[in-house]
């Protein structure tokens, strides 16, 4: 029997990260991603891998990618079954009001929308197999602290912790649930960071708060934290619908 993970955002950072470790554990992987870099490319090399180039964005694209990926599936051959909603963008950075509204609406679709539109999918699909089944959707500090510059990204994030609620409300009801958790991972070293240290501070008047934790070497390494967290998704020590960060375990690098 096999533990089958569907992964998004796989090309680099923590969604990488993941993919890496659950390869070299022998997991049966498949990918949702929006490029195919070289990072992709080498992961395409494990047999145990599939993957799927999709802009989350793109509804119409989403849609069919999924009911391609889900099609494929045999539950009946799994031991477990786990999505990790890893995708995210904290574009766009600027004060409501100097933000387009193209941007805005990638945010949304990206970091709430695509994750809501996965976590359908694969309930739907997986709801009456007896089989543990397991939703990861990766949160940010930033769904709960405010951060000038980053309305839409704060917004999506308050969104995607309070509909991991929602679902944990509803799986208590169900002969076979779902158990799903929302997870602020920190303050993870990916290109997201970088992105975040390159705005100018007229921008994002916090840039230089991240500056300073890359410059005193207090980022987290994705290797670490998806370690981490593939180990707590199903422990006993996670509750199905809870909000969850990463410092309330751990109290230093490892």
């Amino acid at each position: 029997m096999n533990d089958y993970y569907i992964i998004t955002g796989t090309s680099s950072g923590l969604g990488l990260a993941f993919a890496q470790q659950l390869l070299e554990q022998g997991k049966l992987l498949c990918s949702i991603s929006r490029k195919e870099n070289e990072s992709i490319k080498a992961l395409k090399k494990h047999e145990n891998f599939h993957h799927y180039n999709c802009d989350l964005a793109n509804e119409e694209q989403l849609n069919q990618t999924l009911k391609t990926l889900f099609e494929a599936i045999e539950l009946a051959s799994l031991n477990s079954i786990t999505l990790i909603n890893n995708a995210g963008t904290i574009q766009p950075i600027g004060n409501v009001g100097t933000n387009n509204s193209i941007d805005i609406s990638n945010s949304i679709d990206t970091n709430l929308k695509a994750p809501i539109q996965i976590a359908e999918h694969f309930i739907r699909v997986t709801q009456s197999s007896p089989i543990q089944k397991f939703i990861l959707n990766i949160s940010s500090g930033a769904g709960r602290k405010p951060y000038a510059g980053w309305a839409s990204y704060c917004a999506a994030k308050a969104g995607l912790d309070l509909f991991t609620a929602c679902i944990g409300v509803e799986q208590e009801l169900e002969k076979h649930p779902v158990k799903v958790i929302s997870f602020a991972p920190g303050v993870v070293d990916t290109n997201m960071q970088v992105t975040i240290r390159k705005t100018p501070k007229e921008t994002f008047n916090s840039v230089n708060r991240f500056i300073d934790l890359k410059e005193n070497g207090q980022l987290l390494p994705p290797n670490f934290v998806a370690h981490k967290l593939l180990e707590l998704l199903p422990s006993n020590k996670t509750v199905g619908g809870e909000l969850y960060d990463i410092r309330d375990f751990i109290q230093e690098k490892q």
